[in-house]
């Protein structure tokens, strides 16, 4: 691969996204890996549950399984996971759901990919690339790759994704500096691009730019075309609402996978979802309830893997609705905010208190002069924007535990200033449409973990007047020049000033109110090997097994 200027600040900021995320080292060979001696924030465990680091800040508290392979071993067929909010639809390219990517992931491939065990972007689909000017990209393509209807991946599914996905609402931010796609021959294309993308490998890693199947969306109605992928599982059965089944591809391009079914069930109350695991009836818990992580950890049967999350957990203020169209009354309610007892009461203290828009993982993230708690002075903005007596709101939230959780702390924060809020939980498909750009809700609570996919995704989805997911419809001509500059700029030191004065500004404005970094806490069978870090919020449960015998 060409080593130029710009793919080698692609490859920089993807090792200091692994440094301050806590995604450095080696392999891991599953889920049972062990050692001693490291810090679980604060879980009591047993000699018989020893602690390792996997990674810099990833915790996995379990006994190790020694599992020994050979061609007569037998594995589980079928892996249950439930994850913390439900599966919702199978659109690829419009779906922003965290359960619908991790999904993705099972059913299709992207061009390049991201290995966040290894830290590193490797080949997918294409299985080489080279940057050949600042607007010109050249990908070659894996020859031999099969969709699941039968038909062959070749350069007209990449252009035919691409050219989809400019359209779509979610897939649309990544693909909008693409210009052209050129096919040179059946495995090589070219991306033109409109003007430099400093985070374009970012984009084709993402859920939303997986290759579609140009063969499908040609003979197909779309709801059947969206199921077709070039991926290790294909979709089975889907009961909505309840679970979702994927069968294993035997015909992948990477060889058929061990374990035969995964299903997706959905289970809305974590402790529901910490029961199941626990009497066997699933074989991984996503986010089990924070104040029971040591019931995990002390289980003999399972291991708890703790991790770094890219999630910024925040509430989002509707800049279309009356009265948080008056910038005082926003700021009264970011002063309105304690987030350590937030964190206190909703995550037993597994997060960190945030005030910034940009993850800390990003290496143009700054500190930022954030409205502090004040109650008072939250009193004096209120009675100044005309409201001294308060006024009445609805927060919206999903489903979710802890969304549910976060939607109770904020109503009680916001009435010791006069704001009396009636709590509206939602399923996450209502909840997604509610909220989706120009929506009416008055407030959410919401997550953003874009940031993987470098600065751009970071603050273009949720601020950009055209962003896929600007949930508080925030319509501002001078964000909108500060995010297209930094993204086009080729001077390291500009983009970085254009970011920092871009994260001050979006603060003061109080439209989207960061209150926690979360951690991602998954429990899961101690026999289960092939668990990977997930990217962001999306996990990576391809090459999950269990040795029957």
């Amino acid at each position: 691969m060409n080593n130029k200027k710009a793919l080698a600040l692609i490859l920089c900021i993807c090792l200091t996204f692994v440094f301050l995320a806590g995604c450095s080292g080696s392999q891991s060979t599953g889920a049972g890996s062990t050692s001693t001696g490291s810090d679980t924030n604060n879980l009591e465990t047993s000699s018989e549950k020893p602690v390792t680091e996997i990674k810099k800040g990833v915790i996995v508290t379990g006994k190790a399984v020694d599992v020994k392979e050979d061609e007569n071993t037998v594995y589980q067929k079928r892996i249950t996971i439930a994850p913390a909010l439900d599966f919702t639809s199978m659109d690829v390219q419009n779906e922003a759901g965290g359960t619908a990517k991790s999904v993705f992931f099972l059913v299709f491939n992207n061009l390049v990919e991201y290995d966040t065990m290894n830290s590193k972007i490797v080949s997918g689909l294409a299985e080489s690339w080279e940057q050949i000017s600042d607007t010109l990209w050249e990908f070659k393509l894996r020859q031999g790759v099969k969709f699941h209807d039968g038909s062959d991946f070749t350069a007209k599914d990449v252009k035919f994704t691409i050219e989809r996905g400019k359209n779509q609402s979610a897939a649309k931010s990544k693909f909008n500096t693409i210009e052209e796609v050129i096919i040179v021959d059946d495995y090589t294309v070219q991306l033109k691009l409109t003007a430099p993308d400093n985070d374009i490998i970012y984009k084709l890693c993402e859920a939303n730019t997986v290759m579609l199947s140009s063969n499908a969306f040609a003979t197909l109605p779309e709801e059947e075309a969206n199921k077709i992928g070039t991926g290790p599982y294909k979709y089975n059965e889907w009961v909505q609402g309840d679970y979702l089944s994927l069968i294993r591809f035997d015909d992948y391009w990477e060889g058929a996978k061990k374990t035969e079914e995964i299903v997706i069930r959905h289970i809305p109350e974590a402790s529901s979802r910490l029961i199941a695991l626990q009497t066997g009836e699933i074989e991984i818990c996503i986010d089990p309830p924070a104040v029971d992580l040591h019931y995990v950890a002390e289980d003999k049967n399972l291991v708890l893997w703790q991790i770094p999350s890219t999630n910024i957990r925040h509430i989002i203020l509707n800049l279309n609705v009356e009265p948080f169209n008056n910038k005082l009354v926003r700021q009264a309610v970011a002063h309105a905010i304690n987030r350590e007892d937030l964190i206190a009461i909703v995550y037993e203290g597994n997060a960190t208190p945030h005030y910034n828009v940009m993850h800390t993982i990003s290496e143009f993230y700054v500190d930022v002069d954030c409205p502090e708690f004040n109650p008072e002075k939250a009193k004096a903005l209120l009675a100044e924007a005309g409201y001294p007596n308060g006024f009445k709101t609805t927060i919206y939230s999903s489903s979710g535990t802890v969304q549910k959780a976060v939607a109770s702390v904020i109503q009680a924060q916001l009435k010791e200033i006069g704001i009396d809020v009636e709590i509206q939980s939602l399923e996450t498909a209502t909840f997604n449409a509610g909220v989706a750009p120009g929506g009416t809700y008055p407030i959410a609570v919401d997550g953003w973990g874009g940031h993987t996919i470098g600065p751009d995704n970071a603050l273009r989805s949720p601020f950009h007047s055209d962003g896929n997911i600007n949930r508080s419809n925030i319509k501002d001509k001078k964000v909108d020049e500060m995010i297209d500059a930094a993204l086009s700029t080729s001077n390291y030191e500009e983009r970085a000033k254009i970011y920092a004065e871009l994260q001050q500004y979006l603060i003061n404005n109080c439209n989207w109110i960061p209150l926690a970094i979360e951690q991602i806490n998954v429990g899961m069978k101690a026999g289960l090997q092939g668990y990977e870090l997930p990217l962001g919020l999306h996990h990576h449960l391809r090459n999950i097994y269990i040795v029957e015998k």
